[in-house]
């Protein structure tokens, strides 16, 4: 098979990226593409880019219903400076997958590509994998022709196979995005919509409130595999469950922001999927005849990394052989916990506690 490797920061991705690699597999006949965030970029070291796990989820987003497009870390377990030739010698060798025996290219832009002798041995990667370019029709001064004369002197100089390919006429960059975010511009349709999601929802919440979010959709993702429930939904419903959690807003706020947090996922970002909504509604207090995306969301929320009560040990050990005993369990220790404290214990608890025991209706 020929399978095309598109490398970048990819903070964010956004749709040229997707346009890019869609024309290549397209115009190229890929069987897939594999999308490759750097590590560090050669021509880019001090640049500041967003964590790994950040990127590599917004492409896991992005990507998500596409049979031909994948991602590869390949770039970011090896660490250093990531130089082309390096990855593409460890994927065809096999040592980052199964792709031993494949036949690999590389996609790039036209910008790239015009400065692709200063890349690091730059004649090897010549010579032993396949190029795609994408050029941009409206590129600007002449640089089809440009592209043209550049392309046939490498493959004199190289012996290297480069094939042109046309691209979408769109000019975006992720600097351009980063900009439109930090500026409260709009994002929709420049990127995925997942991925919009996700930045949004970044922007908004503090440092502390982030990390214990991505630690929700990292617990809800590895519960949804480990129970066959769609990891994609319990990740969406992880990612928006505090999205209106308000610190100042005291106890009324810790007891409505589920409620509120659900209203915002179907008013601002058009999420329509009830399991979804109801995760996000009740992930502080589950309820009786809560489905099993509600009681991954709950759980996934309670035993979050960063959670350090005496039980959450226990309680994650048994996460992963029965979600109901755990469900139970935490409810349990939630209500003598809120008891404690001096409040009023919540309904939709006290029922799903009923339910779990075999109780309630």
């Amino acid at each position: 098979m020929k399978i095309g490797v598109l490398g970048g920061s990819f903070d964010p991705v956004h749709t040229g990226h997707l346009l890019l690699a869609e024309n290549a597999r397209m115009q190229a006949g890929l069987s897939r593409v594999l999308f490759m965030p750097a590590y560090i970029q050669p021509f880019k070291r001090d640049a500041r880019v967003s964590p790994d796990d950040e990127r590599t989820a917004m492409l896991r987003f992005a990507l998500r219903g596409n049979p031909y497009f994948a991602q590869t870390d390949v770039e970011l377990v090896r660490g250093g400076v990531s130089y082309t030739i390096d990855s593409l010698r460890e994927l065809r060798a096999g040592a980052a997958g199964e792709l031993a025996g494949d036949r690999l290219a590389f996609i790039l832009g036209t910008d790239m590509f015009l400065m692709m002798e200063k890349w690091h041995l730059a004649a090897e990667l010549l010579a032993e994998f396949d190029i795609i370019v994408g050029v941009r029709p409206g590129y600007a001064g002449g640089a089809h022709e440009k592209v043209e004369r550049y392309a046939a002197a490498l493959r004199e100089r190289y012996g290297a196979n480069i094939r042109l390919i046309g691209s979408s006429d769109m000019e975006l960059s992720s600097s351009d995005i980063r900009e439109r975010l930090t500026n409260g511009g709009s994002l929709r349709y420049l990127v995925p919509e997942d991925a919009r999601r996700y930045l949004l929802v970044r922007a908004k919440e503090d440092a502390a409130r982030w990390e214990h979010t991505k630690g929700v959709m990292r617990f809800a993702g590895e519960l949804a595999d480990r129970y066959g429930e769609n990891r994609h939904k319990a990740e969406l419903a992880a990612l928006l469950h505090d999205y209106c959690k308000d610190s100042s807003g005291g106890a009324e706020n810790n007891l409505r922001h589920g409620a509120l947090a659900a209203e915002a996922a179907k008013a601002e970002f058009g999420i329509d999927d009830a399991d979804i909504l109801n995760a996000i509604r009740y992930h502080t207090t589950g309820r009786a005849h809560m489905s099993r995306l509600e009681t991954i969301v709950f759980i996934a929320d309670t035993l979050a990394p960063g959670r350090n009560y005496a039980e959450v040990d226990e309680l994650r050990k048994l996460a992963e052989t029965d979600l109901n005993r755990c469900a139970l369990a935490v409810l349990t220790e939630l209500e003598k916990y809120v008891k404690k404290s001096g409040y009023k214990s919540s309904r939709d608890s006290r029922e799903a506690i009923a339910w779990l025991r075999g109780e309630g209706g």
